[in-house]
């Protein structure tokens, strides 16, 4: 099951938490890898995103206080962008529409896979997180 989107920047939010050990200790124990702090945005059609999204399972992440600020939970679903293991986060709290598709990964994907702004990519969502053979 694929996404197909177009990337484009976002506000930097994901790189403030995926930079918390709180995040990227439980992404990486349901990914097998750590997060690069920051994700990949592509804008997809919602329709598109709910319908592939809904045909795999995700793990949850459960929102938890931390220093007295509470931080929100994710759904995570396994994916690979064209050969790199990567996540699908769904943020229970975001400034984005359900267009939106946020791609976690090992390395900042922008750079690994030499794409920018307005580029189109392919997310293929699996039905369970595998490791990486590289």
């Amino acid at each position: 099951m694929e996404i197909e989107g177009k990337v484009f920047s976002g506000m930097n939010v994901a790189e403030e938490y995926l930079k918390m050990n709180q995040y990227q200790r439980k992404i990486k124990d349901i990914t097998g890898f750590k997060p690069f702090p920051g994700t990949l945005n592509l804008r997809s059609s919602k329709e598109e995103v709910k319908n592939t999204l809904s045909q795999v399972d995700s793990i949850r992440i459960s929102s938890f206080s931390f220093e007295g600020e509470e931080y929100s939970g994710v759904d995570v679903y396994p994916a690979r962008v064209q050969g790199h293991d990567a996540a699908v986060l769904r943020m229970d709290v975001t400034d984005y529409g359900p267009e939106v598709v946020e791609i976690a990964a090992k390395h900042k994907l922008r750079e690994t896979l030499d794409i920018q702004d307005g580029d189109k990519i392919k997310v293929d969502v699996k039905n369970q997180f595998q490791s990486e053979s590289s």
